[in-house]
């Protein structure tokens, strides 16, 4: 997706930075600072911004130079590892967690009050820079301030009390890391500074400094010099972050770049496009058109997807389908459609996906319209197995539903769809258009995602358990929505319907688990999606006690409310009665 909408006639709307830094060891006896940074190029700038961070080795520790100088070239070979798609506090979490956890893990030594001494222990800051907003986390006392135009503002709190710090890394087995989002303005200075600089020097200096100087490492040279000769007795580290331009959503030449391939037209068995032959129609649709095609009769076919040209001007409709493709050649799992080529160089929009041979739910569903419980549950805990591939790679599905699943003769379930996935980390970017509306099919979509837009795993998880429901009884578990639904504004549309009510022969155990997974309130939902396919597979006593105990109110509360207004209405006659 990232190498598709960065056309080069936007490479100036990018965001572009700076640095300049100067650490020295002033009256120590060796430096125990250490400082990063990385100006990352393209698509990495794209998914993973541009990196700063800054350590100050706390001098109790025995190795505090090797501690500091570790975590800033471990932080960012480690984040630049994660996975693309992941958000930037998702990739940092879990970088930081096990930086921390290996230094904790080096410290085997104890004083002679029995108390564990801590070897390998570091203050550590880390900027990240991406799209249009800047991530700061943060730990221990070394400290980022920001100057913009003529204000300067310190963004971190110091971890110290009476000079003692209070977190760092290495200090404790699980750290709380402050977090902290910041918009992002060209011209913007972030300045990360050691307590040997920012405990000497006050803030009018630092800027006095930055201004007198166009270079930026002469600028952090100059700081940590004043710091000395102030009399710090501290090491002096200074590393200053300029943001030279932002990136920005310019719709003209988000446009230009996903339109710049142009939408097939539909085509008929015997054409060609480029290399493939059209063998077979496989799928039409006012959406796309889905062929088998051919490269060669002793090479296997496989499936081209393309768009409508009924959207070949709707934008948010085409980057949906990019990040199709993008999404499609990055999860490896046996359940989700491979997409195997973008075909990026053709002047055509199109997907090459894996063939499979089966029908869709929908149409099993017909076929099998009284389905075994077990062929059911077979389907649910294959679809689970795809979605923990999505969320392992920090993406939403948001629309799942009958048509989007594949079955096979032999049983194997496969998700063929996901033009609508929400990618964490290119909700990031301010040149992706954001949703306008819910994604996703209505009958299918969480109720949360209706009401404010918003999905996680537990919206999919909401659809599973309405393709649960509907594949055991052909019913929905709640009444449809009407044709051009106004956004419900609360929860009060979705009651459960028993699915008892339509197949006697489903356990009450089963109806509570199908029920539990569609509440419509996410809260209510089950926590990991391992919970639910448990129990489907065997009786949970919590949930029946926890039905058996529910007030009728919650049960049926229809009924409740048609009984208070029949006894609010004989207790209206008995009194027109009396008075006549």
């Amino acid at each position: 997706m990232f190498d598709e909408t960065l056309h080069a006639k936007a490479l100036k709307n990018e965001l572009n930075v700076s640095f300049g830094g100067h650490s020295a060891k002033g009256l120590k006896a060796e430096n125990q600072d250490a400082f990063a940074a990385l100006n990352t190029k393209a698509q990495e700038k794209e998914s993973k911004g541009v990196i700063a961070c800054l350590a100050d080795g706390c001098s109790s520790a025995r190795n505090a130079k090797q501690a500091s100088q570790l975590s800033v070239t471990h932080f960012i070979n480690e984040y630049l590892n994660t996975p693309e798609s992941w958000a930037v506090k998702k990739s940092v979490s879990k970088v930081l967690a096990s930086l921390n956890q290996w230094l904790y893990s080096q410290s085997v030594n104890y004083n002679h009050l029995g108390q564990r001494q801590a070897d390998w222990m570091t203050t550590f800051t880390a900027l990240i820079l991406k799209s249009a907003t800047g991530y700061i986390f943060h730990l221990g006392d070394t400290r980022i301030t920001r100057l913009r135009g003529s204000k300067i503002e310190a963004i971190t709190r110091d971890h110290k009390v009476n000079d003692t710090l209070t977190r760092a890394l290495g200090a404790q087995l699980h750290q709380e890391i402050d977090v902290y989002e910041v918009d992002l303005k060209a011209d913007d200075i972030y300045i990360l500074t050691c307590d040997g600089v920012h405990d000497v020097l006050p803030s009018s200096d630092i800027t006095k400094l930055i201004n007198e100087h166009t270079n930026l490492e002469n600028a952090a040279k100059a700081i940590t010099e004043l710091a000395l000769a102030r009399g710090s007795d501290d090491n002096v580290s200074c590393l200053l972050v300029k943001v030279e331009n932002i990136a920005e959503q310019k719709l003209d030449e988000l446009y230009h770049s996903l339109t710049r391939r142009k939408i097939p037209p539909a085509l008929n068995v015997g054409q060609k496009i480029d290399d493939y032959t059209v063998i077979r129609k496989l799928h039409a649709s006012s959406r796309s058109h889905i062929y088998l095609v051919q490269q060669a009769p002793d090479i296997p076919p496989v499936v081209l997807k393309a768009p409508s040209v009924n959207f070949e001007d709707d934008v948010h409709y085409l980057q949906g389908f990019i990040r199709e493709g993008w999404v499609g050649q990055r999860i490896n799992h046996l359940n989700v459609m491979k997409v195997l080529s973008t075909q990026s160089q053709s002047r055509f929009l199109y997907h090459i996906c894996e063939y499979m041979d089966g029908q869709t739910l929908s149409d099993w569903k017909h076929d099998v319209p009284h389905p075994e419980i077990t062929q059911v549950r077979s389907i649910i805990e294959q679809i689970v197995h795809a979605l923990r591939a999505f969320q392992r790679l920090d993406m939403v599905h948001r629309d799942l539903k009958l048509d989007n699943v594949m079955i096979d003769a032999h049983g194997k379930v496969t998700l063929i769809d996901y033009g609508t996935v929400s990618v964490a980390a290119m909700d990031e970017s301010v040149k992706q258009i954001a949703d306008d509306c819910p994604q996703g099919t209505a009958d299918y979509t969480a109720p949360e995602t209706l009401i404010t837009m918003h999905a996680d795993f537990k919206s999919d998880l909401f659809s599973l358990g309405v393709i649960a429901y509907e594949l055991l009884c052909s019913k929905l578990p709640y009444k449809p929505l009407p044709l051009n639904h106004v956004a419900p504004k609360d929860y009060s549309h979705w009651h459960y319907t028993s699915i008892r009510k339509y197949r006697a022969d489903i356990p009450f155990w089963l109806d509570q688990a199908l029920m539990k997974a569609l509440a419509p309130k996410p809260e209510l939902r089950y926590q990991a999606f391992s919970e639910f396919i448990n129990d489907i597979n065997k009786p949970n006593p919590y949930l029946e006690s926890t039905a058996n105990k529910s007030s009728i109110l919650k049960r049926d509360p229809v009924m409740v409310w048609k009984c208070i207004s029949l006894c609010l209405f004989i207790a209206l006659v008995c009194v027109l009665i009396i008075k006549t």
